[in-house]
């Protein structure tokens, strides 16, 4: 069970280490924006379990844009876990469209304002 944890908390930190170097790496990123943008999330947080995974979805076309909003979110609400999906039932969405189209299996929890919103599974 040790060993289990140990092994849990070793991926954990080599998981952060690699988002942190990937932040580090995108070069029109600054620090200011990963502040306010951690600052912003800090709400999302609190209304989040403290461990597990939530899933992602954006409106936005695959492009650097989308990369960048994704990674900026794993790191805002590590060590939670954000998978780019909408499986679990939970699920982080980053809207940038007047419409708020999300898929249709899931329902709106939370908006926390700047296109940021807490969507979960719809109960069948």
């Amino acid at each position: 069970m040790i060993r289990t944890r140990i092994a849990a908390f070793g991926l954990l930190a080599v998981a952060v280490l690699t988002i942190f170097n990937l932040l580090l790496d995108v070069g029109a990123l600054k620090f200011s924006n990963i502040d306010q943008f951690d600052e912003h999330l800090a709400t999302v947080r609190a209304a989040l379990p403290s461990s597990g995974t939530v899933g992602y979805y954006t409106d936005l076309p695959p492009s650097d844009n989308a990369l960048e909003e994704y990674y900026l979110i794993q790191y805002s609400l590590a060590p939670l876990v954000v998978a780019k999906s909408t499986d679990p039932s939970f699920v982080i969405a980053n809207i940038h469209s007047q419409n708020r189209n999300w898929p249709k299996n899931l329902e709106l929890v939370r908006d926390f304002g700047s296109g940021i919103v807490l969507l979960r599974k719809v109960a069948r």
